[in-house]
């Protein structure tokens, strides 16, 4: 097949597998969430302590995408496998309640108000016990690159805004599943209602009778950890609503001004996801000058880096299998010659490090606090400074 063709071809399959991304996608927020733009989310405002132009920006122009340009389609394919990591991670541990026959919600729906704000939160999967003591559990899943060491402020602000809604809208007509009391007709369930319609469980009128918690489960495509327990806060709970509101007037006043994205607080600093921020175009976070004359460059860089981790997963598959390879000729430490190079297997020493920690409890037990931290402080010292090259993708909104 001609290269051309063959190109053509992988093209037109991966531009398939966009749009297809895309849709589903749309589908699946408005089948499970709703129109976005008419309610404030517990994501929204996890989002909004983070950077209030992107919360703003969501709401105002949605999370829609599509392909225009050929040139796109890479990094358009790369943000929705992202986005869409999440759905199939819940779909898989979805799968795996309702084989072990757990009584859970999927999807259960708050919906409230605060000084006139339309508030709703989703809860990926609510538990419901009643044997011995009654007993609620929330799970928020967030799938992640990496699975971070500490829960990013983001989440646990989310998943505090979805713990105390639970805990103080308890006896109160709030609850449902979206689009189930559309069917029915109905203005909402309290949560020991909506209990017993779906297990037939009888729970407390009063959440002060009842084990509330709420934990965040990071996965990635190799591993996962679980954060918590959160418990209801009132002080938590205050914030999401205050910011809530906050970021409705802030929602508003851009769509009556029509300023759009103009004036609102950006990320500070370092921020992981700014590079994935569909509205990075024009964020004023990396105001700078125009120099057109570089973009091949960083193009070209971008491909060498690609092509850098692919070479380095190749050369440890080559190195693996010329060991594997050593070890079965049985040639007691000699050289195997194969034309122009040679190769050998030998062992060495495992590299030599300090544990700083470690060494400091044991200066501790023998000299004291002052002493150890002004030993150890005499004997640190700090490298050069050095320039660091920071390059980022800009997302052109079509």
């Amino acid at each position: 097949m001609p290269a051309q063709i063959h190109e053509e071809r992988t093209q037109g399959l991966m531009a398939l597998i966009a749009r297809g991304l895309v849709e589903t996608s749309a589908q699946r927020t408005a089948s499970s969430l709703g129109d976005r733009s008419q309610y404030i989310g517990m994501s929204d405002i996890g989002r909004a302590l983070e950077c209030p132009r992107a919360a703003v920006g969501r709401k105002l122009f949605g999370n829609g995408e599509k392909l225009v340009h050929q040139h796109d389609l890479p990094s358009l394919l790369a943000r929705q496998l992202r986005l869409q990591r999440g759905h199939w991670f819940e779909a898989g541990i979805a799968q795996i309640f309702r084989q072990q026959r757990l009584p859970v919600i999927e999807q259960l729906e708050i919906v409230t108000s605060h000084h006139g704000v339309p508030i709703r939160a989703h809860l990926d999967f609510v538990f419901a016990s009643t044997v011995g003591q009654p007993t609620v559990r929330i799970l928020e899943l967030k799938s992640c690159e990496n699975i971070p060491a500490t829960l990013y402020s983001s989440y646990e602000t989310q998943v505090y805004g979805q713990v105390g809604l639970l805990h103080s809208l308890w006896d109160q007509p709030a609850f449902g599943v979206h689009g189930e009391l559309e069917k029915q007709g109905g203005s909402g369930f309290t949560f020991p209602q909506i209990c017993r319609e779906k297990f037939g469980v009888e729970m407390p009128v009063h959440p002060s009778e009842v084990d509330i918690e709420a934990w965040v489960l990071c996965l990635s495509m190799s591993d996962a950890k679980a954060f918590g327990p959160y418990l209801s806060e009132d002080t938590m709970l205050a914030l999401c609503l205050n910011k809530a509101e906050e970021l409705w007037l802030e929602f508003d006043a851009s769509k009556v001004s029509g300023a759009g994205l103009d004036g609102l607080a950006t990320a500070q600093g370092f921020h992981p996801l700014c590079s994935w921020c569909e509205f990075n175009a024009d964020c004023p976070k990396f105001d700078g000058l125009d120099q057109p004359q570089w973009s091949d460059t960083l193009e070209r860089l971008k491909d060498l880096k690609a092509r850098q981790g692919e070479l380095e997963v190749e050369i440890s598959e080559i190195e693996d299998g010329l060991r594997t390879a050593y070890a079965l000729s049985d040639v007691g430490g000699s050289w195997i010659n194969a034309g122009r190079h040679r190769f050998r297997v030998s062992a060495q020493n495992g590299r030599r490090t300090l544990n700083k920690e470690q060494l400091r409890l044991e200066l501790l037990a023998v000299l004291g606090e002052e002493k150890t931290d002004a030993i150890i402080a005499r004997c640190e010292s700090e490298g050069k400074p050095f320039d660091r090259l920071t390059v980022s993708r800009i997302n052109m909104r079509s």
